[in-house]
C-alpha cells in the first residue's frame, strides 16, 4: 500500500481531477458508450487489476506521469461493435492503446495550457502479469491514482504513477473540465 503520503490526490487534487476527467471524456468519445461511474479502485494495493494493460507516459523536465488501463476481455469484450472470435485481442489493445493516445495527449494539452511543456511516449500494450516483473520500490516523488471505469457492459481499471521532481510548477496547474460538443468532438471551455 502506498499511504496517503504518496496518494495523489492529497499531493495535486487539480492532476488528479484531470487524469480522471480525461479517462470518463476520451473513453466516452472513443468508444461511444457512456461512462455510468468513475471511482477509486476498492482494492488499490492490488498488484495486476488485469490480465491485460496498456501504458504510455507523459514528461516535462520535471515530471513523469504513466498512465495505464487494465483489463480483461470478459469485461470489456462487450466494446467491440463486431461480433468476434472469443479471446482475440487485437481490437481491444488497438481500442485501449487509442485510448491511452487520447488521455496522454489531453494531459499534455492541459499541461502545456499551464506551461508545463511535457511530450508522450507511443502507446504499449502487454499482459498485465508483466506488472509481476516491474519494480514496486516506492519513491519519496512517487504518487498514485487507482480508479475503475464502469459503463453497461463494461469495467476496466486506470491507475496513474505520477512523480514529481522538485522545482514541477504543479500549483499552476489551471486544469478546466471539457465537454462534448453537440458535434460528438470535444469542446475546451
Amino acid at each position: 500500500m502506498t499511504g496517503q503520503e504518496h496518494d495523489l490526490k492529497t499531493k495535486s487534487p487539480s492532476l488528479q481531477a484531470l487524469l480522471r476527467s480525461l479517462s470518463k471524456l476520451r473513453f466516452e468519445n472513443i468508444s461511444g458508450r457512456k461512462v455510468d461511474l468513475v471511482k477509486d479502485h476498492p482494492n488499490p494495493d492490488y498488484f495486476v487489476y488485469g490480465s491485460h494493460q496498456t501504458v504510455i507516459q507523459i514528461a516535462s523536465k520535471d515530471l513523469r506521469i504513466t498512465f495505464k488501463s487494465h483489463f480483461t476481455v470478459a469485461s470489456t469484450e462487450t466494446l467491440l461493435k463486431s461480433k468476434l472470435v472469443k479471446g482475440v485481442l487485437k481490437p481491444l489493445y488497438d481500442l485501449f492503446m487509442e485510448y491511452s493516445n487520447l488521455v496522454a495527449g489531453g494531459v499534455s494539452q492541459q499541461l502545456h495550457a499551464s506551461e508545463i511543456v511535457s511530450g508522450i511516449s507511443l502507446p504499449m500494450a502487454t499482459s498485465g502479469f508483466d506488472e509481476l516483473i516491474a519494480s514496486d520500490a516506492v519513491r519519496s516523488t512517487s504518487f498514485f491514482d487507482y480508479w475503475m471505469i464502469c459503463g453497461e457492459g463494461f469495467s476496466f481499471t486506470c491507475t496513474a504513477i505520477v512523480d514529481i521532481l522538485e522545482g514541477a510548477k504543479l500549483d499552476g496547474l489551471n486544469f478546466k473540465e471539457e465537454e462534448e460538443a453537440e458535434d460528438g468532438g470535444l469542446e475546451f471551455l
